[in-house]
């Protein structure tokens, strides 16, 4: 097996004198589609007596591959490590909810009680936090000390739907990871307030989310009762100058604080120097400090400097301390820099480089403190349709609120357009018996594909939603689910649109546009979609898919049943 983490797993396992034992899948680059693929991790699984930790880190797997993994799981309550990022390269983000419901019911049934649970780069968005809920809501996770969610997607639903997931049950999280996920002001707000409850983090990376100062203020807000933080990494966010005053002013109670990464983050001299003056004020007893390319004049430069100098200790003390693409002034005050931070200097970007970084002005402290920089109202607070996907509507009458995009059909006054307007019995008679072809040869025309696929299940279920009053209804639906699998499959990367699209049809997730209602009956539609989800040309993604949201909804969708396994 391939090398693990061992001062992770001595750190998450409880009792020190406990040999670790466990499995180690990571980077074997195996393609896991079905139970018979996955056998030798089962049998790997089965024959360790003792399953502390498992890694399937670097391979990539489906649905039945996962649900294979998660029956023998069940037999392991003593895990204590789930290590399982880049699990999903290659597969579509239909099957990526299931997936991961399906390890998580096998750690459920199991009585697991994680300590450490990574999902990093997986690009499962928001709809994957869905298929996560489950278990992070659940007792395996009750106990859960680190979190690493780096690089999934998440945006601002996703970030939404974890902290309404998290703040289910009191947490005791040291380790919080989630960078790279476009979580935004609201994503970051979401998380501060269960942070701020929490009052046990240790380390908060949220590097790379697109956060501007309200949510800084939030987080800073949230760190202050978390006074054992001693790793805080916010790179490459929109700081500012008023984010940097909100975390200047929680630096009173972080005694702990070790370690500071806001390189990128537009802090500029104001920032610079708000940070600069509660370093000192507080003695923050700082070992390692990033403030790179963040447009800092060589005054403010100098004032951070002589604050994490000031105590006696500063040159045993400091590790690593970067102001490299700031405006560092001329080789007199680059030495006297270098004196002050000795070995942990690092004040250009290329080793044994000494290039010059200038900001606007060479003026010490007359970079533009413009506060509109950091005040982007235009970025906060609202869902867009860049989102991967909404979450479950879980309200009862969710019918109600969903609607539909029909952008992109045409609807002239043909039978055709009258039927895709007003889906009754008299409009699809006069479509005649081959009502199928002709809805296919209207629907062809429309060249976005995303807007073709919106309207081939639009026509499908409207006429599924009919084929309860009539056989002939009931004839064409069988002929159009085939036909909307078939043009689907014909335009480039469709598979996620097909699958959201049919998701929203069916009333199973929010749709993104709302426009216009749902104009069918869905009991029909359930019951007529369910005669053809196992033919041969439907997709086994797609097949999954609707089946595991079908299966989430079926205490509040009675008709959903038919569609669970």
């Amino acid at each position: 097996m391939s090398t693990f983490d061992l001062n992770s797993i001595n750190s998450a396992l409880s009792d020190s004198g406990r040999p670790i034992s466990g499995v180690d899948f990571s980077g074997k680059s195996l393609k896991l589609n079905s139970a018979d693929d996955a056998q030798p991790i089962v049998d790997a699984i089965n024959g360790c007596a003792d399953l502390q930790y498992l890694t399937l880190t670097g391979n990539t797997l489906g649905v039945s591959a996962a649900e294979a993994i998660a029956k023998a799981l069940e037999h392991h309550p003593e895990l204590k490590i789930a290590r399982f990022s880049d699990m999903f390269t290659g597969r579509m983000k239909t099957e990526i909810p299931p997936a991961l419901a399906a390890l998580g019911d096998g750690m459920i049934k199991a009585g697991a009680r994680l300590s450490v649970l990574d999902l990093s780069d997986n690009a499962f968005g928001p709809i994957g936090v869905e298929g996560l809920a489950k278990l992070l809501q659940s007792d395996v996770c009750s106990e859960l000390e680190e979190l690493r969610l780096n690089n999934n997607g998440l945006g601002i639903t996703g970030g939404r739907l974890l902290a309404k997931a998290l703040a289910a049950r009191p947490r005791k999280l040291k380790i919080f990871i989630a960078g790279r996920n476009r979580l935004e002001n609201d994503g970051a707000t979401a998380l501060a307030n269960v942070f701020k409850n929490m009052g046990t983090l240790e380390e908060l990376a949220m590097p790379q989310n697109g956060i501007y100062h309200v949510g800084i203020s939030a987080l800073s807000a949230a760190c202050r009762q978390n006074r054992r933080l001693a790793r805080l990494n916010l790179n490459d966010n929109t700081v500012g100058a008023k984010g940097a005053q909100a975390i200047a002013e929680a630096l009173p109670n972080l005694k702990n604080l070790k370690s500071i990464n806001f390189g990128d983050c537009l802090l500029k001299s104001k920032g610079a120097s708000a940070l600069a003056k509660a370093f000192k004020e507080n003695s923050i007893l700082l070992e390692s400090l990033d403030l790179s390319h963040n447009e800092i004049g060589r005054q403010a430069c100098m004032e951070v400097v002589d604050a994490i100098t000031a105590l006696p200790d500063s040159s045993e003390r400091l590790s690593r301390v970067v102001l490299a693409g700031n405006s560092l002034g001329d080789a007199g005050n680059k030495k006297t820099m270098r004196d002050k931070l000795g070995a942990s200097a690092e004040l250009s970007d290329g080793e044994g480089s000494d290039d010059e970084y200038v900001t606007d002005s060479e003026e010490d402290g007359s970079n533009s403190e413009d506060d509109d920089d950091d005040d982007q109202a235009g970025r906060e607070s609202e869902d867009s349709a860049t989102e991967d996907a909404q979450h479950l509507d879980t309200s009862a009458d969710f019918a109600k609120n969903i609607t539909l995009n029909t952008s992109g059909v045409e609807e002239v006054e043909t039978d055709v357009g009258r039927f895709l307007s007003q889906p009754t019995l008299d409009n699809l008679d006069r479509l005649g018996p081959n009502a199928h072809d002709v809805i296919d040869a209207h629907l062809q025309s429309i060249k976005d594909p995303a807007s073709l696929i919106q309207a081939y299940v639009e026509a499908t279920f409207s006429v599924a939603g009919l084929s309860e009053q009539s056989p002939l209804a009931s004839d064409v639906a069988n002929k159009l689910f085939p036909i909307l699998v078939q043009r689907a499959g014909e335009q480039h990367a469709a598979a996620w649109i097909l699958a959201n699209t049919v998701l929203s049809a069916l009333g199973l997730i929010k749709s993104e546009d709302k426009t216009r209602r749902i104009r069918w009956a869905l009991g029909p539609c359930y019951n007529s979609l369910s005669r053809v989800i196992d033919a041969p040309y439907f997709p086994n993604a797609l097949r999954d898919t609707i089946r595991f949201f079908a299966s989430s909804k079926k205490n509040t969708i009675p008709f959903a049943e038919c569609l669970c396994r």
